[in-house]
Parts: C-alpha cells; sequence; structure tokens
C-alpha cells in the first residue's frame, strides 16, 4: 500500500476512534485520580453561604456501600429540607500547570429524586494564584437544561442542551472534558458525554479573585426542590485526569 494511502487510512480511523466518544486521548503524562469515592478527606455543608440554598434538612454521606455499586463500593450522597442544597467536595492538592480536565463518573439516583431534585451539580475546580476557576455544572430539572456556572458573576446560566430528569434506580455515565484557561482568567466548558451521547459545549466563563490557596478537585451537590422531600445519590468509578 502506498504511504500516502496508509496516511489517509491513519486519519481517517484516528477521527473515527475521537469522533466515537467525543473526547480526547490524554498523553502518557497525565495525572489520573482514580475512584475518587474511596479517597479520605471529603468535606460537605448546607449553609447558604457554602452552597446556597436555605440550609434546612438534612443531610449526609457515606462511603463503601455495597448496594448499589458497580466497582463493589460506591458512595451515597442524602440531602433534605424546603430549597435545601448539600455540597460534597474532595480537594485533590495544586497542580498548577494542568490546563485539561477530563471528568468521568456514574451516578445513581432512587426514586425519590423524580419528585424531590431541583438539581444535580456536578463540578470540578481549579485555584491558581487566588482565581477561582469553578466549572461548575448542573442538570436543572425545574428547565430540563443543562446550566454552566460563571464563577465572575456568581450565577448560573443556561445552556440550550437539554437535561431531563434522570431515571432512577440506573445508573448513569456522566463524561466532561473542561479546559482552565488562566492567561485570560476563563475556563471553557468543550464537551459533555450523557449514557454516550455527545455535546459539543463550548462555553467559556469566568474566574474570579477570591485569594484561595491553590487546588484542585470536584465536588456533588444535591439541590430539593419546594417540596422538601429527600432523596439519594450514589457515585461509583469517579474518575479525574488532568493535563
Amino acid at each position: 500500500m502506498k504511504k500516502s494511502l496508509l496516511l489517509l487510512v491513519f486519519v481517517i480511523l484516528s477521527t473515527a476512534v475521537f469522533a466515537a466518544n467525543g473526547l480526547p486521548t490524554p498523553p502518557p503524562t497525565a495525572i489520573v485520580f482514580n475512584n475518587i469515592e474511596t479517597d479520605g478527606n471529603w468535606a460537605w455543608c448546607n449553609t447558604p453561604a457554602c452552597a446556597g440554598g436555605s440550609g434546612a434538612g438534612a443531610y449526609w454521606m457515606a462511603q463503601n456501600q455495597t448496594s448499589p455499586a458497580m466497582s463493589g463500593s460506591s458512595m451515597e450522597f442524602y440531602n433534605s429540607g424546603v430549597w435545601a442544597n448539600a455540597l460534597f467536595y474532595q480537594r485533590l492538592g495544586p497542580n498548577d500547570a494542568v490546563r485539561n480536565f477530563l471528568w468521568d463518573f456514574y451516578f445513581y439516583l432512587d426514586s425519590n429524586s423524580v419528585g424531590a431534585a431541583q438539581a444535580l451539580e456536578f463540578d470540578a475546580f481549579q485555584s491558581i494564584g487566588g482565581f477561582n476557576y469553578m466549572i461548575g455544572t448542573e442538570c436543572n430539572y425545574g428547565f430540563g437544561v443543562w446550566d454552566t456556572w460563571d464563577e465572575a458573576s456568581g450565577k448560573w446560566i443556561h445552556s440550550s442542551i437539554p437535561c431531563p430528569k434522570f431515571s432512577p434506580n440506573t445508573w448513569h455515565h456522566i463524561q466532561w472534558y473542561m479546559q482552565t484557561l488562566p492567561g485570560s482568567h476563563q475556563y471553557r466548558y468543550v464537551t459533555l458525554v450523557v449514557d454516550g451521547k455527545i455535546y459539543p459545549v463550548n462555553i467559556t466563563r469566568n474566574a474570579k479573585y477570591l485569594a484561595w490557596a491553590d487546588n484542585l478537585g470536584v465536588q456533588w451537590q444535591l439541590d430539593v426542590n419546594a417540596t422538601g422531600g429527600d432523596y439519594h445519590e450514589w457515585v461509583d468509578q469517579a474518575r479525574l485526569t488532568v493535563w
């Protein structure tokens, strides 16, 4: 086979592999945080200053849950209370040189979530030189769309990407590809994959100077609607790859 034809075949195959998952292949030098749900040093809060919302209700988290679980050990979140938000976060340590974030995890909701959840929040974050790049995302049950967070203005902004309520009692797969842009104090939502369905996002938001120490991490938040009902969410096989 001629070299030119071989090159063409390689390009086509390479493009097809990328298009199949809509996500980039991390380089060999990438840093991988595997099974984050099993890590220690988790923190959580439900006050308006920390998580927004009313601060009402009960909330907790529990690791090493065997059912439901994909790996044999999932992490369980619980929240309740009228307009109550509960935030659960894990700081993974400073990695100031990384700019690319590939976040991949599975989650499972109980039946109560259909009537009680207001939004399901999934965030990655990086703090560099005092600027906070809060790459926040949420499935907004109230509006049926994905929202992205703009740290500079401190508000959620609706996207055009649909997000109907997730079916309960089954595992769902979320994959986000995001980037931080410290040169312009911005961050970008590039691609979202939900249960294998690819959504090109390409939305840029703005960081804010908060004088926080350098760090990066991930977080989940459960928001309750006006019913005040309670619901559970389980997370398994959570992995963050950065480079």
